[in-house]
């Protein structure tokens, strides 16, 4: 880096800090710079659109180099490239290009840049289906970048998506979305395809016991998407934007949990003061006060374990046999037998 543009990166560091932004550095083939900047140009006009609009931000440091800051805000940069690709955006962009450089520009301009800003934002950026989403070689709905890994999760990350955007109204939201909702419970209950399906309360009833991270006012949400579809089909009303907006927020919130929820299943241990244990599952806990004795009810009988190991835990849903989600205060340290979230057993050099 030459010292001609240490003064660019301090006015970066403090834009961050003001931006609640980043920066990075992208790079492009050299003799491409002046497509590169295009193709910036057409990302920032982009954003402008936003009812916040999108700030991008770059400067060319030359061989190549970019130093790009993006604004994080509400509209942010995230729903911008999600939505270039699922309006196919990248595709009808190139088609300006003249032919006989389009592969040349596509491959040394267009891609670094792309791939560049959607690594840095999402945990799945899908990255390598990019070219193919710039040619129109694959749908739109398909490998959209995102930040869920559970698959019906990531499904309603780009449902919702789509109606934030204006890509959807309100009605096919719904409907979409409890569609997505009967395929999710009935793949968790593992339904047989072909067989007759329980009515759609009775499935919410018994996902609810399944272990999928569902609390009761879970149960009433999905309840409430299937009597706005049930009402939408029989032309008793239509959902209003506010009612979607509401619904698909607290909705997007339990699938954001889901997927951290069926992350935790896959941490089997726990790494503490330097040593290897096993977490302990929902049911095999040993309540026991200073004494050794079972803990007290209200009414001074001993607390049945096994009356509460067969519901699912009040605080993170988890059913018998499965792990806690990270953070819940029912979970028991394996160390010390005491509340996990709050013994202090996990020390710095555990990280």
């Amino acid at each position: 880096m030459s010292i001609n543009n240490f003064p660019f990166i301090l006015i970066l560091a403090k834009l961050n800090i003001a931006m609640a932004g980043y920066y990075e550095i992208i790079k492009v083939k050299a003799n491409y710079y002046l497509e590169a900047k295009k193709f910036f140009g057409f990302l920032q006009a982009v954003g402008r659109r936003y009812k916040r609009p999108v700030k991008i931000n770059y400067r060319y440091a030359g061989r190549g180099r970019f130093y790009v800051l993006t604004d994080k805000g509400s509209g942010s940069i995230d729903a911008l490239l999600q939505e270039l690709i699922l309006n196919r955006g990248l595709y009808y962009y190139i088609c300006s290009i003249q032919e006989s450089k389009k592969t040349q520009i596509i491959n040394n301009s267009i891609i670094p840049i792309y791939q560049g800003l959607l690594e840095n934002r999402f945990q799945n950026p899908y990255s390598k289906f990019l070219k193919k989403h710039i040619l129109g070689k694959i749908s739109q709905g398909n490998f959209i970048p995102g930040d869920f890994f559970d698959s019906f999760s990531h499904e309603y990350e780009i449902l919702f998506r789509k109606w934030d955007l204006g890509l959807m109204n309100e009605s096919d939201f719904i409907i979409d979305t409890d569609s997505l909702l009967t395929k999710f419970m009935l793949t968790k209950l593992n339904h047989n395809s072909g067989q007759k399906s329980p009515m759609f309360n009775e499935l919410v009833n018994r996902i609810y016991l399944k272990g999928v991270g569902m609390v009761k006012e879970t149960k009433k949400l999905f309840n409430k998407i299937h009597t706005e579809r049930t009402n939408g089909l029989h032309r008793l009303n239509s959902t209003s934007k506010d009612k979607v907006s509401e619904l698909g927020s607290q909705l997007y919130n339990y699938f954001q949990y889901f997927d951290e929820f069926q992350q935790s299943q896959k941490e089997k241990t726990e790494k503490l003061h330097g040593k290897i244990f096993k977490r302990i599952k929902w049911g095999d806990e040993k309540w026991l006060d200073e004494n050794g004795k079972p803990y007290k009810e209200e009414n001074g009988e001993d607390m049945d374990s096994e009356v509460i190991f067969n519901m699912p835990c009040h605080d993170c849903a988890c059913v018998r046999g499965q792990y806690h989600c990270f953070g819940c205060d029912m979970e028991i340290c394996p160390r010390c037998n005491e509340q996990r979230i709050g013994c202090g057993c996990k020390l710095k050099k555990d990280f």
